[in-house]
């Protein structure tokens, strides 16, 4: 059996992993735990595997094997850097069902709730229009996706409400206030991802 078609197929898998991260936690999340003890197991076998071809063989080719097996195991398991960016590659992925929904809502008069080809959308008219695209999550605790033509709800990163200071009190704010409580959540990270849209996250 050549020795680099297990690091080079677990090293894909790592990459597949976080970057359809998201999707793994809604389609398969009670194996979630199960894939990642497979693919850790499967990294150490190819890492020894890799170690003695190249000290028997003195294989430069897997030595640059266990360069990338390493490397990108160290930055998907120790960092957000490719979660994140599946993130945004799913938004992209969707966007334009999400732009189909966003049009149909605003052809409407007030708020509304529903499910269009399997994705669920809600809307708030007071006092701005906004769409709101939720992705997972349990009740208020959610993240997903934000249609915002006003761009406020970047707002909602000038402070984290969820460690609020101890110091003297100042006045309220009303607008962030209102921003914060929008689609029946405390939000509290927003992440600009282009036009009107935004990656969202609720507590």
């Amino acid at each position: 059996m050549n020795p680099f078609v297990l690091p080079l197929s677990c090293t894909l898998i790592i990459l597949l992993r976080f970057l359809f991260h998201h999707d793994l936690i809604i389609n398969l999340w009670i194996l979630v735990f199960v894939i990642d003890a497979v693919i850790i197991g499967l990294g150490l076998i190819s890492i020894i595997q890799l170690i003695i071809t190249i000290r028997k063989k003195r294989n430069r080719f897997a030595g640059i094997c266990l360069g990338a097996l390493l490397a990108i195991g160290s930055i998907s398991y120790g960092t957000d850097l490719i979660k994140d960016l599946g993130l945004k590659l799913r938004f992209y992925r969707f966007k334009s069902a999400y732009s189909e929904i966003v049009e149909k809502v605003k052809s409407e008069k007030g708020p509304q709730k529903g499910n269009h080809d399997g994705i669920n959308y809600e809307s708030e008219t007071d006092p701005v229009f906004r769409v709101s695209f939720p992705w997972a999550g349990i009740v208020d605790n959610w993240y997903g996706i934000i249609y915002d033509p006003s761009g406020k709800i970047m707002r909602c990163n000038e402070s984290d409400p969820r460690f609020p200071d101890q110091g003297p009190e100042v006045p309220e704010d009303t607008e962030l206030s209102q921003i914060r409580m929008v689609f029946g959540g405390l939000l509290y990270k927003a992440e600009h991802l282009g036009n009107h849209w935004y990656l969202c996250w609720f507590t």
